[in-house]
């Protein structure tokens, strides 16, 4: 072989071989490329999806929260919020930027809607250990009643259940002859039943507790409301608490801990004391519960005195059921 054939193999080894080269860096250069691309989109994804998140939980906790919110910076990249519709038919549109790659996830929602305890009479007591101190003129009705004092639709309840007929029995033999005769309600006065305890108190409670729009703490309050007939509110109350003066409230309010009520302090709504061990529930003023009120736990020991009064009230209760919001969702799709 000349060495003219030698140089021209060479040549063309040497062509080839670059030609590999180019094409080997060509086919790195789109492999990366599709790498970051495949990247991108996994983030955009991702923080499309964890802004969803976030504004589910902030939904959560401002029952209100509609609009658009846009520039939430996260993950290196930012997304835009978009909520709309009423809580029976939401869609949470949330869109994920990250560089050049865009994501959309677009879920739909409703708001559950708020399971209420039972009603069973104007005054529902569930305990073990039961004490009694009623004097005064308290005014115990299970006949309906609305919140303006007029007669309700519906069908009259006991004035008071209690969990166990030897409670029932023992109400009624520990209470004066007027008291009893203003326990009316359901077959007559003293309108004093019994009925068997079936309810998971903790779990009423703690659902009740994830909802709270009001949160305070052990004290004293003698003004203010804790939700209107317009704008019922889910209020937890922690501690030792006195309602008292012109304080007043709609809704549901949980108490975990003891109930003094003073004053002219009025209710629209369920008030539910609930303890594992004692309760100590202390009523005196002229104030009111429309609704009804629950007392829970292993002790109860009940005192009033005053004028203080507890009706059943379907308008009270119904209100509380239409217009209070639950924290939870039922996620009907999440589209991505």
């Amino acid at each position: 072989m000349s060495g003219k054939t030698m140089i021209i193999l060479a040549l063309g080894f040497s062509i080839i071989t670059s030609f590999l080269i180019l094409k080997l860096n060509a086919n790195s250069k789109e492999g990366l490329k599709t790498t970051v691309d495949h990247f991108e989109s996994i983030q955009s994804r991702l923080i499309a999806n964890s802004g969803a998140e976030t504004y589910l939980e902030k939904m959560r906790r401002n029952k209100s929260l509609k609009g658009i919110f846009n520039n939430n910076v996260i993950m290196g990249g930012y997304y835009d919020i978009d909520i709309s519709g009423p809580d029976s038919l939401l869609t949470i549109t949330s869109t994920g930027y990250f560089d050049n790659a865009v994501h959309q996830s677009i879920i739909r929602a409703s708001r559950e809607p708020v399971e209420l305890p039972p009603t069973l009479g104007a005054l529902y007591i569930v305990s073990d250990v039961l004490g009694l101190q009623l004097n005064g003129n308290l005014d115990i009705g299970g006949t309906d009643k609305n919140t303006d004092g007029t007669l309700g639709p519906e069908p009259a309840l006991p004035g008071v259940v209690l969990d166990d007929p030897s409670d029932s029995a023992y109400f009624i033999n520990n209470i004066k002859s007027k008291i009893a005769n203003d326990i009316e309600g359901f077959g007559g006065s003293p309108s004093v039943y019994s009925t068997p305890d079936t309810t998971d108190w903790e779990a009423v409670v703690m659902n009740t507790i994830f909802a709270a729009d009001i949160t305070v703490p052990s004290g004293t309050y003698s003004s203010g409301t804790f939700g209107t007939p317009t704008d019922p509110k889910i209020t937890f109350m922690n501690g030792e608490i006195h309602l008292s003066g012109t304080c007043q409230g709609d809704g549901i309010m949980i108490i975990n801990g003891n109930l003094t009520m003073s004053g002219d302090f009025t209710y629209r709504g369920i008030i539910l004391v609930y303890d594992k061990s004692t309760i100590d529930c202390q009523i005196t003023g002229n104030g009111g519960v429309y609704g009804t009120t629950i007392l829970v736990g292993s002790n109860v020991d009940l005192h009033a005195t005053g004028n203080a009064g507890f009706y059943y009230s379907s308008q009270a209760l119904k209100n509380a059921q239409l217009n209070l919001k639950s924290s939870r969702f039922d996620i009907a799709s999440w589209w991505e």
